[in-house]
């Protein structure tokens, strides 16, 4: 009968799983107790033997951690109760003797939470279920658990942003049957409330009102069973054999998975009897296990076959919601920085192992937005959407004009002497009532991968190294920059921007204290109780703070590396400050309306009495590096021949023809601008079956691809250098602004810390009388380097000179000598100044990361690549001592400028005006906008 029975049942592969979730079927995952084994939570069997050992030493006055108490105690005591029945297999007990074992509430409640809180960690199946969950293929998971494993594994991988968990009665309020968001039933409750459904009696019927809410799911949805062995007859009769009319026999399909090694086994009496009213809507599935199933068999087929992600919903957006993912109204999508958001959803997705384009796509961004909780769609209307507060914050070109409070008040208060090694003289420093005290203010908005760029970059000029003498001596910060680097995230990450006030950092030699509006949520604040977070911490409790008042945030602070999503941050700040020999406290403020962060310095950073250490009396000098980082690369190039010998040959060829930036080689034209899209939209000189592209990795295997790439990337540099005024000097790779009608040319931009000026057009005259001698223009020359796969552009700030305030030059070779003297006194402290000057040009202010723009003239910039660069230049610090005598060297640099001026104003004076105008005609003199 066995084998007539097992013949009669139809078995299905796992790929048909993965056919249901890549057809967007959204099945109904339920999970047994099978599903939690390798991520440490016992099975049925174990945890009787567990309960039976706990019941014993409860019942004979011992304590149940007690390790002198064995197997030979309390298995013969367990065989001796009279509802024990020799001969069946402890997991077929598990009802009865968990009725008689652990009856008291309190000791079932005691005995289940310490069993799941022990030793368990989500497996790879869990894990994967959680991106499974967050990519819209499962929107709904059943469980007979009550373990955390699921929630754990949405915070190690820091998705879903939010999960829906029913485990009580007065959650069901949140349940639906096309949720938004995926969520959890815990359909035998939850041990934390008292409702857990493990007794014997329990076990026997489900609550109506659960079977009432989850029927519609298993009408309209397959089912896939996992994990479970189907003894319970409250899930079996209630949640199945009983709905089976109102679900159309289950029409959609019930997916039993097995393990292959049991999968010719009999299935339970429960289970069988489903099975034959369901005939051939029944499938019994081989697998290797949960974790294979879940990780091997279903993420990695899915993500590899680049299947695409499903939205759920649209609905509209619960006030249960968090502040994060709801609409933010007064915003519009255009209001968003697409390019930015297309940078960190790659990054999201690169970091999740999830498909994304190798180029800008705009109906990729919004997809990807709406599936992340970036951005909401009316219910009803899904054209419409408006960006969550999430993607506000994030990605908002301007998100101060409408959320005044997302941003920073610093306030730093110190001695002159502090402030001015600090900022020099790019500070405005305020009086205050404290003799030789001083306040620099500053309000820093943006988004927040700006304010965060910003705040590491000015703390870590007030957080100067010291030489500390301890036997050894060795450099030193009064600050540990991963305990700055923690404090500044949590508290941009889980501040509560519903209220309206900023957070506040104020910063002393001494301290530094960060005050966040929101105290601790709801959820910490349970786990916390009555002793405080601090203390918690101090005591060894990482991941106390495994809660987000913001998740969506902290996903995408966690795909960009910025945090892990761990809950110890606060950990982590304080083990770093305790390491460096400072100290932390931290604390919600009254009444739980902020969260306050006080890391104090090093003592001997500060007190020089003790002699502990002796502060190193040469100053401390900050350079800012002059490296730029590109941040976002074209991932093609196309080629097309070519009989030209150089692009502007081919320019001069191609007549009124369309002609892209680009750069010839061996009889080919490369570009990396989209030839195949040109020559379909116009007439150009490129023969269209002649076209090819490359991909960058292709391109470097070409014999001079290197080079290639570097020509092409100062195309598109010299191409941006233009669009924002500048002259191109494309011989020497200099750029500077032309003068303008004044005699003097200022810029006024955002320094460090202040609003500053900058003159960058001078005109210079005979020190005895006005006649005009020469104009002397700030300027930079530039460079690219490829480091790895990586590309940098190096900036270095210097001087030309010329004779009308534009491009005619003084005489070259001797006036490039006399630039590197004249700019060589810049190069001291102030060179950061520089640096953030000109980057405040060349990005325009942009925060964060700004796009390289085409020539004005150009014609075919529709067709412009992507191109993405850092605005933020990383900083490091050294010791005056380093470069030898300081003094010595500041009078010979002083003395070399002075000779430098003297030499230019006789070199102005001399030259002849006719010899200037005529060097000016020169063709190889006079560089074009395209270089010819």
């Amino acid at each position: 009968m066995d084998s007539k029975v097992l013949s009669s049942i139809r078995h299905a592969e796992v790929g048909r799983l993965q056919t249901l979730l890549a057809e967007h079927r959204q099945p109904v995952l339920l999970l047994g107790a099978g599903a939690s084994v390798t991520s440490g939570v016992p099975a049925a069997g174990e945890t009787v033997n567990r309960a039976a050992k706990w019941a014993y030493c409860k019942s004979h006055g011992r304590s149940p951690m007690d390790p002198g108490v064995v197997d030979s105690d309390w298995i013969p005591w367990l065989e001796q109760q009279s509802w024990f029945k020799r001969g069946v297999g402890l997991p077929d007990q598990y009802p009865v003797a968990i009725d008689n074992l652990l009856g008291i509430g309190q000791d079932r409640r005691e005995f289940f939470e310490q069993l799941i809180s022990r030793g368990v960690k989500p497996g790879p199946g869990y894990r994967a279920l959680a991106r499974i969950l967050d990519n819209g293929w499962v929107a709904t998971v059943l469980t007979t658990n009550f373990d955390h494993c699921i929630d754990r594994a949405a915070v190690l991988e820091a998705v879903p942003p939010f999960l829906v968990k029913i485990r009580t009665a007065s959650d069901w309020v949140q349940f639906k049957t096309s949720p938004a968001n995926p969520q959890l039933i815990h359909i035998h409750g939850s041990v934390e409330h008292y409702s857990d459904k493990n007794l014997a009696e329990d076990v026997l019927k489900l609550d109506q009102e659960i079977v009432e809410h989850i029927k519609p799911l298993l009408r309209d949805h397959p089912l896939i069973v996992v994990g479970y062995r189907g003894m319970e007859p409250s899930v079996m009769n209630d949640l199945l054999e009983n709905q089976i009319d109102y679900a159309n026999g289950f029409k959609n399909g019930v997916f039993w998975c097995d393990m292959k090694r049991s999968i010719g086994e009999p299935l339970s009496p429960l289970v069988q009897s489903f099975a034959d009213k369901i005939g051939s809507n029944f499938n019994r599935v081989p697998i290797d296990g949960f974790d294979q199933l879940l990780k091997t068999d279903l993420l990695d087929q899915l993500v590899a076959r680049q299947t695409p992600l499903k939205q759920l919903g649209p609905v509209s957006a619960p006030s249960s919601l968090p502040l994060d993912m709801r609409p933010f109204q007064s915003g519009r999508f255009e209001d968003l920085d697409e390019q930015v958001l297309f940078q960190r959803l790659k990054q999201y997705a690169d970091k999740h192992y999830e498909p994304y384009p190798e180029r800008f796509n705009s109906d990729w961004v919004k997809e990807r937005a709406v599936v992340k909780k970036l951005l909401h769609q009316t219910e009803g209307d899904p054209e419409t959407s408006a960006p969550t507060l999430a993607a506000w914050v994030m990605f908002a070109r301007t998100p101060n004009k409408r959320l005044a409070q997302a941003m920073v008040k610093l306030t730093i208060v110190g001695p002159e002497s502090w402030l001015r090694g600090a900022f020099g003289d790019d500070a405005d420093l305020i009086d205050t009532v404290e003799a030789g005290v001083f306040l620099v203010e500053r309000e820093i908005g943006g988004s927040l991968w700006n304010q965060l760029n910003t705040l590491e970059e000015t703390i870590a000029l007030l957080n100067s190294p010291f030489l500390l003498k301890d036997g050894k001596s060795r450099q030193v910060t009064p600050y540990h920059p991963l305990a700055i680097h923690e404090m500044i995230v949590n508290a941009l990450v889980h501040r509560d921007y519903a209220v309206e006030a900023p957070i506040e950092i104020r910063i002393s030699p001494t301290e530094i204290e960060t005050v966040s509006p929101g105290g601790l949520i709801d959820e910490v604040a349970v786990r916390t109780g009555a002793e405080s977070i601090e203390s918690l911490v101090r005591g060894g409790s990482r991941g106390v703070l495994k809660g987000y008042r913001n998740p969506v945030i902290s996903s995408f602070f966690y795909g960009s590396n910025e945090m892990e999503r761990r809950g110890s941050g606060l950990a982590d700040m304080l083990q770093y400050t305790i390491d460096n020999n400072g100290d932390v406290h931290f604390h919600p403020m009254e009444q739980n309306s902020a969260f306050k962060v006080l890391i104090f310095a090093r003592p001997e950073a500060v007190d020089e009495i003790t002699r502990t250490a002796v502060a190193d009396q040469s100053e401390t000098v900050r350079f800012t590096t002059n490296l730029v980082e590109f941040v976002g690369l074209p991932q093609k190039i196309w080629h097309a021949g070519t009989s030209a010998r150089s692009a502007s040959g081919l320019r001069k060829s191609a007549g009124d023809l369309p002609v892209p930036p680009g750069y010839v080689q061996d009889g080919r034209f490369f570009s990396f601008y989209d030839l195949e899209r040109i020559t379909s939209d116009y007439v150009t000189p490129f023969d269209e079956g002649d076209i090819e592209e490359l991909t960058i990795p292709e391109l470097f295997e070409q014999g001079n691809g290197l080079n290639i790439m570097r020509r092409l990337l100062h195309e598109l540099l010299n191409e941006h250098l233009r669009a924002i005024g500048l002259v191109v000097d494309e011989d020497r790779r200099r750029a500077h602004f032309p003068k303008t009608d004044e005699p003097e040319r200022k810029i006024t931009y955002q320094g460090r810390v202040k609003r500053a000026t900058r003159t960058i057009v001078k005109a210079r005259t005979r020190r005895d009388s006005d006649d005009l001698l020469y104009y002397e223009h700030k300027s930079f020359t530039y460079s690219l380097m490829a480091f790895g796969i990586d590309w940098g552009l190096f900036i270095n700030p210097g001087y030309v000179f010329t004779r009308d305030g534009n491009r005619r030059y003084l005489g070259r070779d001797r006036i490039n000598i006399l630039s590197t003297k004249r700019a060589a006194r810049d190069f001291n402290p102030s060179v950061m100044h520089d640096v953030t000057f000109w980057m405040a040009c060349l990005s325009e202010e942009a925060e964060g990361v700004f796009a390289l723009k085409p020539d004005t003239r150009n014609t075919l910039s529709d067709y412009a690549p992507t191109v993405l660069l850092n605005s933020a230049f990383p900083g490091i610090a050294y010791k005056s001592t380093a470069f030898g005598d300081g003094r010595t060297l500041e009078d010979e640099l002083e003395q070399s400028v002075l000779e430098a001026d003297q030499e230019l104003e006789d070199l102005a004076a001399i030259e002849d005006v006719d010899d200037v105008d005529a060097a000016q005609d020169d063709p190889d003199d006079n560089i074009g906008d395209d270089g010819q």
